[in-house]
């Protein structure tokens, strides 16, 4: 007689799930940073040092971040995989994800705050960034004591308690109203700096103001997502899911907008990562005399133009980094 033994299942679509998808979403993003890294380091290597070394320590985050991601979902769904007890604690792998997560956001926030100041003039200059970098600042030490007290009392209905809750909630609340405040006055410090006179210059601003808003609104999207959800299941993971990409995307941020600098000095014709090449015409090969002025005019325009974009470069270098 066979006998029956008797199996327990549990929906962890609203804890673990969300978890385990804001982390596939982040994966995905980090192969995106990963291209854009490869983009940069080919695309610019005339680029300051400082500037350099920024985006490694960027990208080197995020790959902890990363790894801290898996590790953590590694022991929930794999290595203590049935274990429903184990469910209810949180693991320091995640945790520290957290910190990691507000550091890199700390760096990329730094960054646009000083080209906010580069950009400005006068007394100005000065009064975005002191109003902006205590609230940058807060966020890494938001987090660390989130971090702290969780590692303490590593129970999940202890980390989802009042307190902690509101403290994530000020953190990723404070990030994505820093976000905002930065696409803002750049907008505006790039509408000011548009003269009407020159059409180029004009429609290079336009093109940075449009890359502003776009690298600036999906942090701060997933970041009022994040706190909708904290606020609204507290008791679930559910704000997981697009707090964990936070991370990735504040790398992409940084990356974007460092790569796109020869899009936005470019002309509207062509690809400008390429120099048109004068059109044959066969009937000029004929005689030596004048194939050889082709190839001399042909090699002079092309060092023209070449110089001419080197111009439209160093002409735009105010405008971004």
């Amino acid at each position: 007689m066979s006998t029956t033994v008797p199996t327990v299942s549990i929906d962890l679509s609203l804890s673990w799930g969300s978890l385990l998808a804001g982390t596939f979403a982040s994966l995905i993003l980090y192969g995106v940073s990963i291209l854009q890294t490869f983009i940069y380091y080919v695309q610019y290597p005339k680029d300051r040092t400082p500037l350099k070394l920024l985006v490694a320590v960027v990208l080197l985050l995020d790959t902890l971040h990363q790894f801290l991601a898996c590790a953590g979902l590694w022991s929930y769904l794999v290595q203590y995989y049935g274990d429903f007890v184990n469910l209810a604690v949180m693991h320091p792998p995640l945790l520290l994800a957290t910190v990691v997560t507000s550091l890199v956001s700390f760096v990329v926030q730094s960054f646009f705050i000083w080209r906010i100041w580069s950009l400005s003039t006068g007394h100005f200059k000065w009064i975005i960034p002191l109003i902006l970098m205590p609230f940058v600042t807060a966020q890494p030490v938001l987090s660390i004591y989130y971090t702290v007290k969780g590692l303490i009392t590593p129970a999940i209905e202890a980390v989802s308690g009042p307190l902690l809750t509101k403290i994530a909630n000020a953190s990723n609340g404070t990030a994505a109203a820093v976000d905002i405040t930065i696409a803002i006055m750049l907008c505006v410090l790039l509408a000011m700096g548009r003269t009407g006179f020159s059409g180029r210059t004009d429609r290079m601003l336009l093109r940075l103001i449009i890359v502003s808003v776009n690298t600036g609104i999906w942090t701060a999207l997933f970041g009022l997502l994040a706190v909708i959800l904290l606020v609204t299941l507290p008791q679930d993971l559910v704000f997981s899911g697009f707090y964990f990409p936070l991370c990735t995307l504040y790398c992409n941020m940084l990356l974007a907008s460092l790569n796109v600098r020869r899009f936005v000095s470019s002309t509207d014709a062509g690809e400008p990562y390429q120099v048109p090449s004068a059109p044959s015409n066969p009937k000029l090969k004929t005689s030596s005399g004048l194939s050889r002025t082709l190839v001399n005019f042909t090699m002079g325009s092309t060092k023209a133009r070449e110089e001419s974009f080197e111009m439209q470069r160093n002409d735009s270098a105010q405008y971004h980094v």
